[in-house]
């Protein structure tokens, strides 16, 4: 009985246990479901924010067609005008060595260069003088017996005139007369032989290479030295027939076509470029066989001569390596950065619209800094000058005007100054910060 008693009480527990946790339930769903709309209606509503569409960057200029003078680029090493090989013109043997000690030397026009032993031609003028010295002698009395021969006629009654040239000794006098003028002309040949025994410079000049030193005997026409003018230096330009013509210069020219041509010459030296200003002197009569090339001959004057502007600068020394830009004849032309340059000869240009269109122009000529257009740019015309990831025709660009190249190089070098002056005052005061910390 007991143990019945016991069983439906379990059961009557077991019933009354799920009635129990009903409202738990229904609670806990209430409180969910008032959450969620809470959550709902009460959720935080974020910034509603429009996506602007972005366009290419285009920096570009305005096309300018102007007068330009175009210019040509060519090189040549410099040579000396006057460049020659001295000689000796009387024999004997070198007593003394002037400027012609050492290779290298500079000397001035009229000084001595060298000395020939001039003994034997000392002895000769000598022998020279007493030759005319006697020759005047018989002239004299050629001319009194000559003399006497014509009063001796008279006194006889013959007429002089009718007399024959044997009996007014005429042939005797031509003979003293002829040997005076021989004797006088053999004491001049002495005397430039004596001359020539001291050799003189016959320009401002330097030495190349000498080819005698003192007590050597030299015979005339042995080669003394190479020797060149420092007055005048020149430089052969090359150019093709396309660069003359931008020039202006023909085949034959006239003289106010080679004066508009102006020429600079550049070098290096030392790591450091100089320049000087060079004048057209001529072009060569004919052309290059070999390569069709006409060769222009530019000179400057005292390349030795020191520029109070340019102190440092270097002389202009025969075999040193020049590069030349020649400047001449102006044309109507647009001047344009190489960086507007595109593959295939095309510029970028931004229409009306600020869309981008390709356009192909005729190159006059171009170097590493600019591009000469002939045809294909009008003036006004944009022209992009900075690169443009993946170019289409027609595609829409954000225009920005760059006055020119220099100032946009400026302005980017300002900013990366001012950076780097940023970064080192940012750098500075954490260094102090560090410092004014208390050791522990």
């Amino acid at each position: 009985m007991n143990d019945n008693k016991q069983t439906q009480k379990v059961d009557s527990d077991s019933c009354d246990s799920p009635k129990k946790q009903w409202p738990i339930v229904l609670v806990v769903f209430v409180l969910a479901i008032g959450i969620s709309f809470a959550l709902y209606f009460f959720k935080p509503v974020a910034d509603k924010k429009f996506s602007k569409e972005e366009f290419p960057l285009a920096e570009y200029i305005i096309a300018d067609m102007k007068p330009v003078a175009v210019p040509v680029v060519s090189q040549g090493s410099v040579k000396a005008k006057t460049y020659i090989k001295l000689v000796a013109q009387v024999s004997g043997g070198i007593t003394q060595m002037a400027k012609l000690k050492i290779n290298g030397g500079f000397f001035k026009k009229g000084d001595l260069l060298l000395s020939i032993d001039d003994t034997d031609y000392r002895l000769a003028m000598s022998s020279a003088k007493a030759k005319v010295a006697a020759a005047k002698q018989q002239l004299i009395r050629v001319e009194t017996e000559a003399g006497q021969a014509k009063y001796d006629l008279q006194q006889i009654g013959r007429d002089p005139s009718k007399s024959t040239s044997y009996a007014l000794r005429e042939p005797q006098l031509a003979e003293a007369k002829a040997n005076l003028q021989a004797a006088q002309a053999d004491l001049e040949i002495s005397r430039l032989q004596m001359q020539r025994t001291n050799v003189t410079a016959p320009f401002d000049g330097r030495v190349v290479s000498k080819q005698v030193d003192i007590g050597q005997y030299v015979n005339s026409g042995t080669l003394l030295a190479d020797i060149y003018s420092t007055e005048t230096v020149v430089v052969r330009l090359p150019l093709s027939l396309q660069k003359t013509k931008l020039l202006g210069i023909k085949l034959r020219n006239t003289e106010q076509i080679v004066n508009n041509i102006k020429i600079k010459l550049i070098a290096e030296y030392a790591s450091n470029k100089y320049e000087w200003a060079a004048v057209l002197s001529h072009t060569e009569g004919e052309l290059d066989a070999r390569n069709r090339l006409v060769y222009l001959v530019a000179e400057v004057d005292s390349p030795y001569e020191n520029d109070e502007e340019i102190s440092d600068r270097p002389p202009l020394t025969p075999g040193m390596f020049v590069k030349a830009e020649l400047t001449g004849m102006e044309k109507n032309i647009v001047m344009l950065p190489r960086s507007a340059l595109r593959y295939g000869g095309n510029v970028w240009l931004i229409d009306e619209l600020d869309q981008l269109q390709k356009r192909k122009i005729e190159i006059l000529s171009k170097d590493r800094k600019h591009v000469y257009v002939e045809s294909g740019i009008k003036q006004g015309d944009r022209v992009i000058i900075n690169s443009i990831d993946f170019p289409l025709q027609g595609m829409k660009l954000l225009p920005k005007l760059i006055s020119s190249i220099k100032h946009q190089k400026n302005t980017r070098q300002q900013n990366i100054s001012q950076q780097n002056i940023s970064q080192q005052n940012i750098n500075q005061q954490n260094i102090n910060q560090e410092n004014n910390k208390p050791h522990e």
